[in-house]
């Protein structure tokens, strides 16, 4: 029959941002929780899985002058003394990983959303940087309703700035925690960037209170329904309130680094068997957000907006407080549109890696193209290894003469003939229409030169970035030579598009870290001056009035190309005037160009600069600024100063939360690696215990620049050492270790064309 247990237990705040635990802020100590996936257990004894749902009482004695937050508004307070006793409403059934408690010195604004009261929390002295947080929740939420057809299912939105956070955020229901960067900024001397990037933050987690919180997965193998849920329609709401931000093209940027790792042999399935916390913390990777979230855009464009829309909805509203599986969002969307989703879903959610898709003129026929897929390898294909295959919904955009005509095909067999509608030779085709499919693409070269030759005229901004990013990624797993990329490279040279401005330095600046030779230096800084000064002298210094943020975002990628990467004689001498300038009237610079000009200072600078920026870092008066003198301090390319930032990043000046950066951003530069993974290894512990299993992963991950074979066995007999290891990073391990040795292969296969390219244009 029924029962009830009562259970007494008492614990203690850990220091390792995960449970209850603790979170200091200037001078104080508080109490933070962070649950997700498995860590409710470190506060109560509770059945922490998703499926077991339940209803939560929850209260809590704290002092008098400190404020309290949960999932729920506070149904009671009595005070005795010094402390007071806070009793919140019950909760709607929900998952454990959801509950959430704050207790800290907070200040609050509150604005009302439609129905919905949203706050907005922070410690003393950070509430002004919240206009933007409301901006953004009172353009979204109602944009959610509509989307879901549902309002906001709880009493209250309040969001919450943490003073230590391991994650970007947590989604809590009714209460969302936030690192400090990913909620507040000072809209005046914000850089577009940093704005973009709050927006999608908040959009996300706003997102999940129905899909993940009201709607939750059953097991964590399928994390990606939260995940890849919350980053497609954040993508897709932020767009729809600013258009001007091209969302789009962002993502298919973002896109390249789920397509990087899932082109490896160690990666995994979207949805993947788990079976223990460690494991649980894993699937929280490029594949569980951006690899899920391109798939649900190639569905969307197969099955069209509206029939996708309607299958969500059916979703959401069938599945309320409830668990699901993969199968229950697919047989919604089947039905919905009437296409067998489940069929083409299987492919992409339970099957590694991804296809490429090579295109090759059919013989004798004018209007045909056979295209053939395989999966993609980024070390090459392997010998005798037969491809699976995918059913891949491709839109193939062509042109025939001054019209462009497009044609949507579902691919299914390894090798299929397409009969392209319409009169005449196409003049062009482009396989990956709107690069709405998560795929690499090829071409023979009857097909690709014309393409080249028109791509800057006839190609939208994510197809640029998509073409030269398959270039690149076939460049490296050896099927095309490097020669290949650089010439799609020059097809783009004087393309005025944001997106491929910033690609294409990407792109050079790891040819000029980890390929070009000595000899071949000044050849290598001839071509980025020829890619990038003529735009830079169109935009110079200053923006002009009513300039807008492409213009200025691709100012400041054409700043780093020519400080960086060609050493420019006439940026460089600027530099400590624009310096001094931002340090005495920070209002006179463009606040998109902060970030270039701190980083270019440091590399440059033989000391001075390292007690100035670091000062600036502690008092830096929000979480932009800091961030950004902590990303400069990690740009110094000599070993002793590269040393003092690492002890610095140890110090107690810096949060754990961002304390594993310097060491990640100081292992990409040849120049300091050695020192970066040296301090690594002999502070592992330290590191590690500062940064928590979140933070250990990210500088594991970072090993992956070091490109030599000794550096790749001392990397592998490191962590493999038990009193090295971190349980969550087994899988970011193994992958690590084959980055490494897929840029040493890039790096032998590759060096020597690079150069003979470069000889072939002097």
């Amino acid at each position: 029959g029924a029962a009830r247990l009562n259970l007494h237990f008492s614990g203690a705040l850990n220091q390792q941002m995960r449970g209850l635990y603790a979170a200091t802020s200037q001078g104080e100590t508080y109490a933070f929780t962070h649950f997700e996936p498995a860590d409710a257990r470190r506060m109560i004894p509770c059945f922490d899985e998703p499926a077991l749902k339940a209803r939560f009482r929850l209260s809590v004695t704290l002092p008098s002058e400190l404020t309290a937050l949960s999932n729920m508004p506070v149904a009671e307070e009595k005070r005795e003394g010094d402390l007071k006793t806070i009793r919140f409403q019950e909760t709607p059934v929900m998952s454990t990983y959801l509950l959430a408690l704050a207790v800290a010195r907070l200040e609050s604004r509150q604005i009302q959303v439609g129905p919905t009261r949203v706050s907005v929390w922070t410690v003393p002295g950070q509430l002004h940087l919240s206009d933007f947080a409301f901006e953004v929740t009172s353009a979204v939420l109602p944009l959610l309703n509509d989307y879901f057809d549902l309002p906001y299912p709880y009493p209250k939105l309040d969001m919450v700035s943490v003073p230590d956070f391991a994650m970007g955020a947590m989604e809590n229901w009714g209460a969302i925690f936030f690192r400090d960067s990913r909620l507040l900024l000072d809209q005046a001397r914000s850089s577009t960037a940093t704005q973009r990037r709050v927006a999608n933050v908040i959009t996300h987690e706003i997102v999940h209170q129905w899909f993940g919180n009201l709607v939750t997965m059953q097991w964590w193998d399928d994390l990606w329904l939260n995940e890849s849920f919350a980053t497609w329609l954040a993508c897709k709401i932020v767009d729809q309130w600013r258009p001007e931000w091209n969302s789009w093209s962002e993502f298919q940027q973002e896109k390249e680094i789920p397509l990087e790792l899932d082109a490896l042999e160690s990666t995994r399935t979207i949805s993947t068997p788990v079976n223990d916390p460690a494991q649980m913390e894993e699937m929280f990777d490029p594949l569980s957000y951006e690899k899920g979230a391109a798939c649900l855009r190639m569905f969307e464009h197969y099955l069209g907006d509206e029939a996708f829309r309607k299958g969500i909805r059916r979703y959401i509203r069938k599945y309320q407080f409830q668990n699901t599986r993969a199968e229950d969002l697919w047989r919604e969307l089947s039905e919905a549109s009437g296409q067998p989703v489940d069929t083409i879903a299987r492919d992409w959610f339970t099957q590694a890696g991804f296809p490429l898709v090579t295109a090759h003129p059919a013989d004798g026929a004018d209007h045909s193209l056979t295209l053939q897929q395989r999966r993609f390898h980024a070390g090459g294909p392997p010998p005798g290894r037969t491809s699976p295959v995918w059913s891949i919904p491709l839109t193939l955009r062509y042109g025939n003469g001054k019209t462009t005509q497009a044609h949507r095909v579902l691919l299914h067999t390894p090798s299929t003939q397409i009969n392209l509608p319409g009169n005449g030779k196409p003049n062009w085709v482009l396989v990956n229409g709107g690069e709405s499919g998560f795929l690499r693409t090829d071409y023979e070269p009857a097909l690709r030169q014309p393409l080249e030759q028109v791509a800057s005229q006839v190609m939208e901004p994510a197809e640029k970035i998509g073409l030269l990013s398959h270039q690149w990624a076939l460049a490296v797993s050896g099927d095309r030579s490097i020669s290949d990329f650089l010439k799609t490279l020059m097809a783009f040279r004087a393309d005025p598009t944001r997106v491929l401005v910033e690609g294409m330095a990407g792109y050079l600046g790891i040819l000029g870290r980890q390929i070009v030779q000595a000899e071949d230096r000044p050849r290598f800084q001839a071509l980025v001056q020829e890619l990038y000064l003529p735009l830079w002298k169109e935009l110079d210094w200053d923006p002009r009035p009513n300039e807008d943020d492409e213009q200025r975002l691709m100012r400041a990628a054409a700043l780093w190309a020519l400080g960086s990467l060609a050493q420019d004689e006439d940026i460089l001498p600027e530099l400590p005037r624009r310096l001094t300038l931002y340090w005495n009237r920070p209002e006179k610079i463009d606040p998109t160009l902060v970030s270039p000009i701190l980083r270019l200072s440091i590399c440059s600078d033989g000391g001075s600069l390292l007690n100035p920026f670091q000062q600036k870092f502690q008092t830096a008066t929000s979480p932009e600024e800091r961030d950004h003198y902590l990303r400069a301090l990690a740009s110094y390319k000599k070993p002793p100063m590269a040393r003092k930032v690492l002890e610095f990043a140890l110090s107690d000046a810096v949060r754990g939360q961002d304390a594993w950066r310097p060491v990640a951003l100081l292992l990409i530069n040849p120049l300091v690696q050695e020192e970066a993974w040296n301090f690594m290894r002999t502070h592992w512990q330290a590191l590690r215990e500062k940064t928590g299993s979140v933070g250990a992963q990210r500088m594991i991950q970072g090993t992956q620049w070091l490109w030599r074979a000794e550096w790749q066995k001392e990397v592998k007999e490191f962590f493999s050492d038990p009193a090295h290891q971190v349980a969550s990073a087994e899988r970011a391990l193994a992958q690590t270790l084959e980055f490494i040795g897929i840029g040493i292969r890039f790096k032998a296969r590759q060096q020597e064309t690079l150069s003979r390219w470069f000889q072939d244009r002097s």
